[in-house]
């Protein structure tokens, strides 16, 4: 398997440890929900950014990928931004919103979203994708991962 799309998955493996972790705590457990946020915030947002940047641009060259995966998966990458600003306000003012429905939501949606990537997407990209086009999503990769590190040195 291609390196970024190998690294694509093992990112999954970790999302959906973790995804295991929050359900298995109490329900309504806010530190849980709050570290939870900072994850889908952080880890899977990078790795969101990762698709978009990399992987993404270099699959919608292909016509029929931009109407199909491609598509389906920028629409629950929106959809999931929406559901971790809701997640946040409900955070924020407790007695305004409960954050269990809105986490539930999330876990769904992750784990359809995983599974549409591992079993269609990235099969999909590896059998149509040229060397050279696997290529430029590695230089694509390397070139995100090489201005996250200038941007925040000591970080990566």
């Amino acid at each position: 398997m291609h390196t970024t799309i190998a690294t694509l998955g093992q990112q999954h493996r970790t999302v959906l440890a973790r995804l295991d972790e929050v359900e298995a705590a109490a329900p309504g457990h806010t530190a849980t929900r709050r570290e939870f946020l900072a994850f889908l915030g952080g880890e899977v947002e990078e790795h969101f950014g990762l698709e978009e940047e990399a992987l993404f641009p270099v699959l919608a060259r292909h016509p029929h990928l931009t109407t199909g995966p491609v598509a389906v998966m920028e629409a629950e990458h929106h959809e999931f931004r929406a559901l971790i600003a809701e997640l946040a306000a409900a955070l924020r003012a407790p007695g305004a919103g409960r954050p269990d429905p809105v986490v539930r939501a999330i876990i769904t949606l992750l784990r359809a979203h995983i599974d549409k990537e591992d079993h269609v997407l990235f099969p999909l990209a590896e059998a149509l994708l040229t060397a050279a086009e696997l290529g430029e999503v590695e230089a694509r990769a390397a070139a995100r991962e090489g201005a996250a590190s200038r941007a925040a040195p000591g970080k990566r």
